[in-house]
């Protein structure tokens, strides 16, 4: 398998590592603290993974909105998921945007934006 962002992450480039997930900054962010959510396990679609590997992955991005929460004012959050396929086998992941006051933010394709505010 080729190499994996989300596989390879060391303890230092992670602002979370846990056993079943992982939160790190986006290589691009859109915003100050766009992080990444993905699971630990190396699966294309958020639904290969098992409930309580999902709940974890949730867990996480709950817990990385109320560290955003405590460093900036935000209006909300965009939350979307980037699932892969067979012909472009991504790592599936989660980007937790946050969304400034008077900022508009035109999202990217490619990640299915699922829910304006956590």
């Amino acid at each position: 398998m080729p190499s994996c962002l989300y596989c390879d992450v060391t303890p230092e480039e992670a602002w979370i590592i846990t056993d079943d997930a992982v939160a790190i900054p986006h290589p691009s962010p859109l915003t100050a603290c766009h992080v990444v959510v993905a699971p630990r396990r190396h699966v294309l679609t958020f639904y290969e993974l098992d409930v309580q590997e999902q709940r974890m992955v949730w867990n996480l991005v709950a817990d990385i909105k109320k560290r955003i929460e405590a460093a900036l004012k935000v209006d909300g959050f965009d939350v979307g998921f980037a699932d892969g396929s067979a012909e472009d086998p991504v790592h599936t992941h989660i980007h937790v945007v946050p969304r400034s006051p008077g900022e508009s933010l035109k999202l990217p394709s490619g990640v299915e934006w699922v829910n304006p505010d956590l």
